[in-house]
């Protein structure tokens, strides 16, 4: 690729700019995995830290770094130095993430409440200085349609590549200390530790490749405009409103799921080892089914695209219930193959959202820079990413604490009929409500692509004008 910075364009991108920008998201899945289903058993259950304030600590983490995305987005967005707009803030959150990725992961001293409070926090302020410059970066590379979803694509497959690592690490690790892969050694203190090393070491390697082979388009003109008068603009926006939409069930689902996860897996579903399997599974099928959700979105419509992909996850997800109330009493030998067939089927699914949703998140940047008149990319990525982060610090706030006070205790080997159905419930029931509701909402989307094609063509000809208007002075 030649130097200097890249035009703003449709101009493909190739196999190897590609790879150079979807790789750095490995070691952000290698941790962020962890922070959502490991923290809460290594902190709780090996570490012995009461669960409830777990979940607590978990939530104020969460909302720790909450109106601190809007601050990051904005000033990336205005941000003006030789090496560009994103790469300072990337370079910093990256220094930031390996140091509190060991603190946390392996930890020193004696752990407290203040210990996860802490460094939790610093590992979540160095996520989105990553997070959100970098999702802004790939937003601009390419105003096409379809090339933002080889984009979007490209980062997809390298976070679940990410997330099978963070699988496979913990489940060797454990090994290592005797017992086999069981949720308790994937929780232990060797696995966190192997996790942590491996991020701090990944993260300076990655970025170096970004850094050298992904070039940041030129900024376009736009006119910049008040925080409060931005917001308001934001909130006129019909599909954004709609994707924020999604982005708050959507959290909130995810995080609940994600949150007692393993405690599902240990406790109600009795999988033992074979919950490792499952997950690994689920990342797996995501790396097979991602081109495919690239080539269905170009074909029937991201909105369509994402709205198939999740229906058919619901359908199979619903499942669940079954297996473990009727499935398990009478035929436990077909737990494990049942569960593994929803798995793989919601595997193959995954990445559809996070794709075409990413893209779709490109071309509403575009109506925003037409009713706007400023180009501000990173603040509705920060935006979005606010809304969602404090919905997800809700998710892991109200399921951990509402199974503790229900009287679920994730060190005891049996526990009560009601607190089985509460982590049930928490696990599948309550977040398959949620993302109903939100795959309805994102299928009644309204930007296809002509109407993206006609968005492009508007800001280029006012992109013109000004040309015009400058050179005439």
């Amino acid at each position: 690729m030649r130097n200097g910075q890249r035009k703003r364009g449709t101009l493909k991108l190739g196999k190897w700019e590609l790879f150079a920008y979807g790789q750095l998201v490995v070691p952000m899945a290698v941790i962020g995995l962890p922070l959502a289903i490991y923290i809460p058993p290594f902190y709780s259950g090996t570490l012995g830290l009461d669960l409830g304030a777990v979940g607590f600590i978990l939530m104020l983490a969460r909302l720790s770094d909450v109106f601190v995305d809007p601050f990051i987005g904005r000033m990336s967005d205005r941000t003006h130095t030789r090496w560009g707009r994103r790469r300072p803030w990337v370079i910093g959150g990256v220094i930031i993430m390996m140091i509190s990725s060991i603190m946390l992961f392996v930890p020193q001293g004696q752990v407290t409440n203040l210990y996860l409070l802490l460094w939790i926090c610093a590992i979540y302020l160095g996520y989105t200085l990553i997070e959100i410059p970098y999702g802004a970066w790939g937003a601009e590379i390419s105003d096409d349609y379809h090339e933002r979803n080889r984009i979007t694509g490209s980062r997809q497959i390298f976070l679940l590549i990410g997330l099978l690592i963070a699988i496979t690490v913990p489940i060797v690790a454990g090994q290592g200390g005797g017992g086999g892969a069981t949720p308790e050694s994937a929780a232990s203190r060797g696995a966190m530790a192997a996790l942590g090393w491996l991020t701090a070491g990944l993260l300076p390697v990655c970025l170096i490749i970004l850094l050298r082979s992904v070039r940041e388009p030129a900024k376009g003109h736009s006119t910049p405009i008040s925080l409060v008068s931005g917001v308001r603009v934001a909130m006129r926006n019909g599909p954004l409103r709609m994707i924020l939409a999604t982005v708050i069930l959507g959290a909130l689902a995810s995080s609940i799921n994600a949150g007692v996860a393993v405690l599902f897996f240990e406790h109600v579903a009795d999988m033992g080892r074979s919950s490792s399997v499952l997950i690994f599974a689920l990342f797996a099928a995501g790396v097979v089914g991602s081109p495919f959700w690239v080539s269905i979105g170009g074909r029937i419509g991201k909105h369509k695209g994402i709205g198939v992909a999740g229906f058919a996850s619901l359908a199979a997800f619903a499942l669940v219930p079954v297996i473990i109330y009727w499935v398990k009493p009478n035929f436990p030998e077909a737990v494990f193959p049942a569960m593994l067939t929803i798995t793989l089927i919601q595997g193959f699914t995954i990445g559809a959202a996070p794709i075409l949703g990413q893209s779709i998140l490109a071309d509403v940047v575009d109506l925003d820079t037409l009713k706007s008149g400023e180009q501000r990319t990173a603040f509705l990525f920060a935006f979005l990413a606010m809304v969602r982060k404090f919905f997800e610090a809700a998710g892991v706030g109200i399921a951990l604490p509402v199974l503790s006070w229900i009287g679920f205790d994730p060190q005891a080997r049996t526990n009560s009929a009601a607190a089985h159905f509460a982590l049930t419930a928490m696990y599948c029931l309550v977040p398959l409500a949620l993302w109903i509701v939100s795959t309805t909402i994102i299928w009644n989307y309204p930007i296809t692509h002509e109407r993206q094609v006609r968005l492009r063509a508007a800001l280029d000809r006012r992109t013109e004008r000004r040309a015009r208007t400058r050179a005439a002075d």
